[in-house]
């Protein structure tokens, strides 16, 4: 088999396994395990997947910025937004995590709507400065540039410090296997803080992230109680994520 047609393949088993392992890849080409991570080293290198001990999983495909991100998936995030705001309740403690998801459900929050929100988002503040019956409580820290929002220890303290109803969680990679996935390492320690002082965790997430991995583990699937995502998730994935244990709503 020639290399062209085995990468080939092995990025159709990734797509649809979310999972390859590179003993099984031997076997199935007829190659040395040496030749398949080989492979899996150039895909990675291409940013077409990310090795892990074993094998390899989806890379997820959207910017790692805050600009980046906001141009991306724009209709799917309106679509989270309005589904995901149904879920909030009068009287509540939110908190509301940093990214362009979670800014977008902020926007949906009912302007008769009275709740306390906490956040590290400096986004989701300015969103919510306007609304007449929302508390808004803004956690201090470093400013990470690259998402306009807090980290660093004081965040983390912050949100430790209360105990909220709901968590609204924004994620840069939902996998069956691996768990929640974040691009920094800091703001992934933000976001084990919210899900740890939390009733119930609401992820919002589009299509394009589910089945794919990022850097630093947020936590596992077990932390997660209901995902809103649009229409264009795939079926397999959500099936996968259904089977965990997680209540599916597709915007």
């Amino acid at each position: 088999m020639l290399t062209e047609e085995r990468r080939r393949r092995i990025l159709e088993t990734l797509a649809s396994d979310q999972r390859v392992v590179a003993s099984a890849l031997a076997a199935e080409f007829g190659v040395s395990e040496d030749t398949v991570r080989r492979d899996l080293r150039e895909l990675a290198e291409e940013g077409l997947l990310r090795r892990v001990y074993g094998g390899a999983v989806p890379r997820t495909p959207i910017a790692p910025t805050y600009a980046g991100r906001r141009s991306e998936s724009v209709e799917a995030k309106s679509a989270i937004a309005a589904t995901a705001a149904r879920f909030l309740r009068a009287g509540q403690v939110v908190f509301f995590d940093a990214g362009t998801t979670a800014r977008a459900v902020a926007t949906q929050v009912p302007r008769d709507l009275a709740l306390t929100v906490i956040t590290h988002s400096l986004p989701v503040a300015a969103v919510l400065a306007e609304h007449p019956t929302v508390e808004v409580i803004v956690l201090g820290g470093r400013l990470l540039k690259e998402s306009q929002a807090m980290v660093g220890a004081e965040t983390v303290d912050g949100y430790r410090r209360i105990r909220a109803d709901l968590c609204v969680l924004g994620t840069a990679s939902v996998h069956p296997d691996i768990g929640l996935g974040a691009f920094v390492h800091e703001d992934a320690e933000v976001k084990r803080a919210m899900v740890g002082a939390a009733a119930e965790v609401l992820v919002v997430a589009a299509g394009e992230k589910l089945g794919t991995t990022s850097p630093y583990l947020i936590g596992p699937l077990s932390v997660v109680d209901r995902l809103v995502t649009d229409s264009a998730a795939p079926d397999a994935v959500l099936q996968s994520l259904t089977h965990a244990g997680i209540e599916i709503v597709r915007g």
